[in-house]
């Protein structure tokens, strides 16, 4: 039962909109600040819900969209306050601060500007449009004609009748305090950023200057494969013969880190690094921003010197934080800054790479992707019936389709427990990483646990038959699920239990071939014959298999699929019905934020 002074929650509670969080923050309020009307209560009670899906603000105009989840079952009317009488009463309200009072001024828990917020996460709003604007309106930097020599050497004359997007994303970082690279999966963003930082070293080299460079990212597996693909877009330079060997050293020895070990976080207080306190870098760049959330992002933003050089990195596409915030979609804004017009600071900033060079001409993952990403249903259900095969679809009632792929499956799952049982950690990894299953969901039909129950059945029934279950056994893929500092293992990291010597020890891949960690030192790990989408951000597999739920699972949105589409690198295959594949492709997330508008405001 909902407590008595704020009886008012009971409907949404009922309706499952609320739950004990926001009903518990609104009591304490009530409690602290004494009689507050229903319409204060509902709106404390939207401003905690909507950070929960992701929101940073409210316009209550279209609260029921925002704050009631979409895909769930119906809730029927609801007792929201009428629009006019609620704004009057948020623009008088005791909770609410002036959308224009200092960070130090009176603690009071929402911000009313047109859009409702919680008060913490409107500062973080403004501190990052202010800080992004302040960078942009500083002064440029570099001289022009010897970069433009140097560029000349990295990726040859320029045609200007066909500007190469990747060289102009480098000038741009280099003569701009802030710039943005975005572009999906094989658009060349790790050359970029590979040249980018040669071209840097070489200009600084002239002046007769070290280069002080920071690469981040936001998670441990994301700095990780950041690091690898430099590695390989260095080793592509080199062989085109278009970098300095002793640049190309400095290069490899380059390593990304994870954002919080950048600015030094401390566990359950915050960042050593900030605004007094600022990093010694003179450019920082920062991959897979699109999963970098609002806070951390004003985090970040406080910590860089004024007159160092920023370059955001990412997708805008792809999933965003799971925290609060669409950073990189909101930087980015309408698309290429060559075609923005001045109202934004970040015109001219934005580069958006749009030339695949993994997939051909005529790839059908690569189509399938655009219309994905486009938001085009019927296109993307034609290339799905279409005759190419590296894009399939297995309707969720075809079951002796089903049985062929749980087929393909075990037999990749046989091969890696063979390797795995002589010894062979290579050949292991290798099968154990051809074809993976993406789930959208963990509990549900054709979810994570449902296809590890489907693989591990068929291999107790090899011969001789492989005992699974939660204990280690030989031929066991896993996946590490939490940092690991003493083993050097991240979040995200997969291996395979081999067998060696007379025991078993887990290979992971290593730069210099498989690392070998005994079980007993491995506490946060799970079984990985499938992985939920989520958890695939950074990962590529030659043949990635879409696992979606029924079309009424709110989970299912056109960022979700997109995501787990561009897992794949040569083949995909997609498991589920029309209408769960139309439902996720009409389904875009749409999380309210401000800090577009604040950073495009002509848009």
């Amino acid at each position: 039962m909902v407590p008595e002074q704020v009886a008012v929650l009971q409907p949404f509670v009922d309706a499952g909109v609320f739950d004990a969080g926001e009903v518990q923050l609104c009591a304490a309020f009530v409690r602290l600040v004494g009689d507050l009307s229903g319409d204060e209560l509902v709106a404390l009670a939207v401003a905690a819900r909507g950070p929960r899906l992701g929101h940073v603000c409210i316009d209550l105009a279209d609260v029921e969209r925002l704050v009631v989840d979409v895909g769930g079952d119906p809730v029927g009317d609801l007792p929201w306050p009428p629009l006019d009488r609620w704004t009057a009463s948020l623009a008088v309200s005791n909770l609410v601060a002036p959308s224009d009072a200092h960070r130090e001024g009176p603690l009071r828990p929402l911000v009313w500007d047109g859009r409702l917020y919680l008060h913490k996460l409107f500062h973080h709003e403004l501190a990052v449009a202010t800080d992004l604007a302040h960078r942009a309106a500083g002064s440029d930097t570099g001289d022009a004609d010897a970069l433009e020599e140097v560029l000349d050497g990295l990726f040859g004359p320029d045609d200007p009748s066909d500007p190469d997007r990747q060289r102009g994303a480098v000038r741009t970082a280099l003569t701009r305090r802030v710039s943005v690279i975005a572009g999906g999966p094989g658009t060349g963003k790790t050359r970029t950023i590979a040249r980018l930082l040669a071209a840097a070293r070489q200009v600084a080299a002239g002046r007769g200057e070290v280069l002080d460079v920071a690469l981040a990212a936001p998670t441990g597996k994301a700095a990780g494969q950041m690091t690898d693909a430099l590695l390989q877009a260095v080793a592509m330079a080199e062989a085109e013969g278009v970098l300095d060997p002793a640049i190309a050293d400095v290069l490899r020895q380059q390593q990304a880190v994870t954002l919080h070990r950048l600015l030094e976080g401390i566990p359950g207080v915050g960042f050593r690094r900030d605004a007094r306190r600022p990093l010694p870098h003179q450019l920082v760049i920062v991959d897979e921003t699109s999963m970098v959330s609002l806070p951390l992002m004003a985090h970040l933003l406080a910590a860089v010197r004024p007159d160092a050089t920023l370059v955001l990195v990412g997708d805008p596409d792809q999933l965003a934080s799971i925290e609060a915030g669409s950073v990189m979609s909101d930087v980015v804004g309408p698309g290429d800054s060559a075609a923005s017009d001045g109202g934004s600071p970040l015109a001219g900033r934005v580069t958006v790479l749009t030339r695949s060079h993994r997939f051909a001409e005529d790839s059908a993952i690569d189509a399938l992707r655009t219309a994905v990403r486009n938001g085009d249903a019927d296109g993307a259900i034609e290339v799905l019936t279409g005759p190419q095969p590296d894009a399939v679809w297995i309707r969720d009632t075809d079951e002796p389709a089903i049985d062929r792929l749980v087929g393909k499956l075990v037999a990749a799952a046989r091969e890696s427990i063979v390797a795995a049982q002589s010894g062979d950690a290579v050949a292991g990894l290798e099968a154990m990483t051809r074809i993976k299953v993406l789930a959208a969901t963990r509990h549900q039909p054709f979810g994570l646990y449902d296809w590890t129950r489907r693989i591990e059945r068929a291999i107790q029934a090899f011969d001789p038959p492989v005992r699974t279950g939660p204990r280690w056994y030989v031929g066991r893929p896993v996946i590490v699920t939490a940092n690991d500092q003493p083993n050097r293992l991240l979040n995200g990291d997969v291996g395979l239990v081999v067998r060696h010597g007379d025991g078993m020890a887990v290979a992971f891949p290593g730069a210099a071939g498989p690392r070998l960690v005994s079980p007993s030192q491995l506490e946060r790990v799970e079984t990985w014959w499938a992985m939920t989408i989520h958890k695939s951000q950074g990962s590529e597999f030659p043949h990635a298999v879409v696992s979606l739920p029924a079309d009424t699972s709110p989970i299912l949105t056109r960022q979700l699929l997109y995501t787990a589409i561009t897992r794949a690198k040569d083949r995909v295959t997609v498991v589920g019905g029309e209408s769960a594949i139309r439902g996720a492709i009409e389904r875009p997330i749409a999380r309210a934020s401000g800090l577009r508008h604040r950073l495009w405001p002509e848009a």
